[in-house]
Protein backbone atom coordinates (compact mmCIF):
# COMPACT_ATOMS: atom_id res chain seq x y z
CA UNK A 1 0.00 0.00 0.00
CA UNK A 2 2.77 2.42 0.94
CA UNK A 3 4.42 1.86 -2.46
CA UNK A 4 1.18 2.74 -4.26
CA UNK A 5 0.86 5.95 -2.26
CA UNK A 6 4.51 6.81 -2.92
CA UNK A 7 4.07 6.18 -6.65
CA UNK A 8 1.01 8.45 -6.71
CA UNK A 9 2.89 11.24 -4.89
CA UNK A 10 5.82 10.99 -7.27
CA UNK A 11 3.51 11.05 -10.29
CA UNK A 12 1.73 14.15 -9.03
CA UNK A 13 5.04 15.82 -8.22
CA UNK A 14 6.24 15.16 -11.77
CA UNK A 15 3.07 16.78 -13.13
CA UNK A 16 3.58 19.99 -11.19
CA UNK A 17 7.36 20.23 -11.38
CA UNK A 18 7.62 19.70 -15.12
CA UNK A 19 6.90 22.62 -17.43
CA UNK A 20 5.79 20.03 -19.99
CA UNK A 21 3.34 18.09 -17.84
CA UNK A 22 2.72 14.35 -18.08
CA UNK A 23 1.72 14.18 -21.74
CA UNK A 24 5.22 14.50 -23.14
CA UNK A 25 7.46 11.71 -24.25
CA UNK A 26 7.01 8.27 -25.70
CA UNK A 27 3.46 7.07 -25.37
CA UNK A 28 2.00 10.46 -24.45
CA UNK A 29 -1.13 11.84 -26.12
CA UNK A 30 -0.56 13.46 -29.50
CA UNK A 31 -2.80 15.96 -31.22
CA UNK A 32 -4.52 14.27 -34.13
CA UNK A 33 -3.68 16.55 -37.03
CA UNK A 34 -2.61 15.70 -40.53
CA UNK A 35 1.08 14.96 -40.99
CA UNK A 36 1.11 17.19 -44.08
CA UNK A 37 -0.82 20.12 -42.65
CA UNK A 38 1.34 23.20 -41.94
CA UNK A 39 1.68 23.62 -38.21
CA UNK A 40 0.75 19.99 -37.65
CA UNK A 41 1.27 18.76 -34.12
CA UNK A 42 1.74 15.13 -35.08
CA UNK A 43 4.85 13.66 -33.47
CA UNK A 44 7.72 13.80 -35.95
CA UNK A 45 6.00 16.28 -38.25
CA UNK A 46 7.70 19.52 -39.26
CA UNK A 47 6.84 22.85 -40.85
CA UNK A 48 8.38 26.22 -41.67
CA UNK A 49 7.40 29.34 -39.75
CA UNK A 50 8.54 32.80 -38.67
CA UNK A 51 9.34 33.61 -35.05
CA UNK A 52 7.08 36.42 -33.83
CA UNK A 53 7.79 36.39 -30.08
CA UNK A 54 10.34 35.10 -27.59
CA UNK A 55 8.75 34.63 -24.16
CA UNK A 56 11.84 33.32 -22.35
CA UNK A 57 14.89 31.18 -22.96
CA UNK A 58 12.96 28.11 -24.11
CA UNK A 59 9.53 29.32 -25.29
CA UNK A 60 8.68 31.11 -28.52
CA UNK A 61 5.67 31.92 -30.71
CA UNK A 62 5.74 31.29 -34.45
CA UNK A 63 3.49 32.02 -37.44
CA UNK A 64 3.36 29.30 -40.07
CA UNK A 65 2.91 29.72 -43.82
CA UNK A 66 -0.89 29.59 -43.48
CA UNK A 67 -0.83 32.47 -40.99
CA UNK A 68 -1.66 30.32 -37.94
CA UNK A 69 0.30 30.98 -34.75
CA UNK A 70 1.70 28.32 -32.47
CA UNK A 71 3.39 28.50 -29.09
CA UNK A 72 6.54 26.38 -29.02
CA UNK A 73 8.26 24.88 -25.97
CA UNK A 74 11.77 23.84 -26.99
CA UNK A 75 12.22 20.10 -26.55
CA UNK A 76 14.75 18.56 -24.14
CA UNK A 77 16.08 21.89 -22.85
CA UNK A 78 15.16 23.91 -19.77
CA UNK A 79 16.27 27.53 -19.56
CA UNK A 80 16.31 29.60 -16.36
CA UNK A 81 12.96 31.18 -15.50
CA UNK A 82 12.79 34.96 -16.05
CA UNK A 83 12.81 35.63 -12.28
CA UNK A 84 15.73 33.26 -11.84
CA UNK A 85 19.42 34.11 -12.14
CA UNK A 86 20.35 33.93 -15.81
CA UNK A 87 16.73 34.07 -17.01
CA UNK A 88 16.85 37.48 -18.69
CA UNK A 89 20.22 36.69 -20.29
CA UNK A 90 18.82 33.44 -21.67
CA UNK A 91 15.81 35.22 -23.17
CA UNK A 92 18.04 37.93 -24.67
CA UNK A 93 20.30 35.32 -26.27
CA UNK A 94 17.36 33.42 -27.79
CA UNK A 95 15.81 36.66 -29.06
CA UNK A 96 19.05 37.49 -30.87
CA UNK A 97 19.12 34.02 -32.43
CA UNK A 98 15.50 33.77 -33.55
CA UNK A 99 13.37 36.92 -33.52
CA UNK A 100 11.70 37.51 -36.93
CA UNK A 101 13.68 34.65 -38.46
CA UNK A 102 12.51 31.77 -40.61
CA UNK A 103 12.71 28.49 -38.69
CA UNK A 104 11.77 24.86 -39.06
CA UNK A 105 9.68 23.40 -36.24
CA UNK A 106 10.13 19.64 -35.71
CA UNK A 107 7.32 18.57 -33.40
CA UNK A 108 7.83 16.04 -30.64
CA UNK A 109 4.52 16.30 -28.81
CA UNK A 110 2.00 18.61 -27.11
CA UNK A 111 2.29 19.63 -23.45
CA UNK A 112 -0.45 20.30 -20.91
CA UNK A 113 -0.39 24.00 -21.82
CA UNK A 114 -1.25 23.08 -25.44
CA UNK A 115 2.19 24.15 -26.63
CA UNK A 116 4.00 22.23 -29.35
CA UNK A 117 7.15 20.77 -27.81
CA UNK A 118 9.66 20.80 -30.62
CA UNK A 119 13.16 21.11 -31.93
CA UNK A 120 13.67 24.59 -33.38
CA UNK A 121 15.93 24.56 -36.43
CA UNK A 122 17.56 27.33 -38.46
CA UNK A 123 17.08 25.84 -41.94
CA UNK A 124 19.23 25.91 -45.05
CA UNK A 125 17.96 27.11 -48.42
CA UNK A 126 15.73 24.81 -50.48
CA UNK A 127 15.43 22.13 -47.78
CA UNK A 128 11.96 20.68 -47.38
CA UNK A 129 13.06 17.63 -45.42
CA UNK A 130 12.90 17.05 -41.66
CA UNK A 131 16.67 17.63 -41.39
CA UNK A 132 19.33 18.70 -43.88
CA UNK A 133 23.11 18.98 -43.60
CA UNK A 134 24.21 22.44 -42.51
CA UNK A 135 21.12 23.23 -40.44
CA UNK A 136 21.37 24.50 -36.87
CA UNK A 137 19.60 22.83 -33.95
CA UNK A 138 18.82 25.89 -31.79
CA UNK A 139 17.89 23.72 -28.79
CA UNK A 140 21.38 22.25 -28.85
CA UNK A 141 22.95 25.64 -29.49
CA UNK A 142 21.26 27.06 -26.36
CA UNK A 143 22.93 24.36 -24.27
CA UNK A 144 26.28 24.91 -26.00
CA UNK A 145 26.09 28.65 -25.23
CA UNK A 146 25.35 27.96 -21.56
CA UNK A 147 21.85 29.43 -21.65
CA UNK A 148 19.90 26.25 -20.93
CA UNK A 149 20.23 22.88 -19.25
CA UNK A 150 19.84 19.59 -21.06
CA UNK A 151 16.45 18.43 -19.73
CA UNK A 152 17.47 14.84 -18.97
CA UNK A 153 14.00 13.87 -17.76
CA UNK A 154 12.92 13.88 -21.41
CA UNK A 155 16.02 12.22 -22.85
CA UNK A 156 14.02 9.08 -23.65
CA UNK A 157 11.99 11.04 -26.20
CA UNK A 158 15.18 12.09 -28.03
CA UNK A 159 17.14 10.13 -30.58
CA UNK A 160 20.24 8.39 -29.24
CA UNK A 161 22.36 10.77 -31.32
CA UNK A 162 20.69 13.85 -29.81
CA UNK A 163 21.10 12.49 -26.29
CA UNK A 164 24.85 12.20 -26.82
CA UNK A 165 25.10 15.64 -28.43
CA UNK A 166 23.05 17.40 -25.74
CA UNK A 167 24.91 15.75 -22.88
CA UNK A 168 28.31 16.59 -24.41
CA UNK A 169 27.21 20.18 -25.04
CA UNK A 170 26.22 20.70 -21.41
CA UNK A 171 29.46 19.15 -20.14
CA UNK A 172 31.49 21.38 -22.44
CA UNK A 173 29.59 24.56 -21.50
CA UNK A 174 29.93 23.75 -17.81
CA UNK A 175 33.68 23.14 -18.12
CA UNK A 176 34.15 26.38 -20.09
CA UNK A 177 31.93 28.26 -17.58
CA UNK A 178 29.75 29.70 -20.32
CA UNK A 179 26.56 31.62 -19.61
CA UNK A 180 24.75 30.37 -16.52
CA UNK A 181 27.76 28.20 -15.61
CA UNK A 182 29.59 31.38 -14.59
CA UNK A 183 27.47 31.27 -11.43
CA UNK A 184 29.01 29.61 -8.39
CA UNK A 185 26.15 27.16 -7.96
CA UNK A 186 23.55 27.53 -10.72
CA UNK A 187 20.17 26.10 -9.77
CA UNK A 188 18.40 23.99 -12.39
CA UNK A 189 15.04 25.51 -13.38
CA UNK A 190 13.06 22.43 -12.31
CA UNK A 191 14.61 22.71 -8.83
CA UNK A 192 13.95 26.46 -8.74
CA UNK A 193 10.28 25.94 -9.63
CA UNK A 194 9.93 23.38 -6.84
CA UNK A 195 11.47 25.78 -4.31
CA UNK A 196 9.15 28.57 -5.40
CA UNK A 197 6.11 26.37 -4.93
CA UNK A 198 7.28 25.23 -1.52
CA UNK A 199 7.60 28.85 -0.37
CA UNK A 200 3.97 29.66 -1.18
Amino acid sequence: MIFKVLALVLALLGYYVSPYGPTIGIGGPIAQESQNKPGSATSGSFYRATVTRVADGDTITVRNRDGATHKIRMHAVDAPELNQAGGEQSKRWLTEQLMNKDVKIVVNNIDRYKRQVAKVVLPVENCEQRWCDGETDVNLKAIEAGHAWWYKEYARSQSSEDRLLYEAAEDKARTARKGLWQQTAPLAPWQWRTEQRNQR
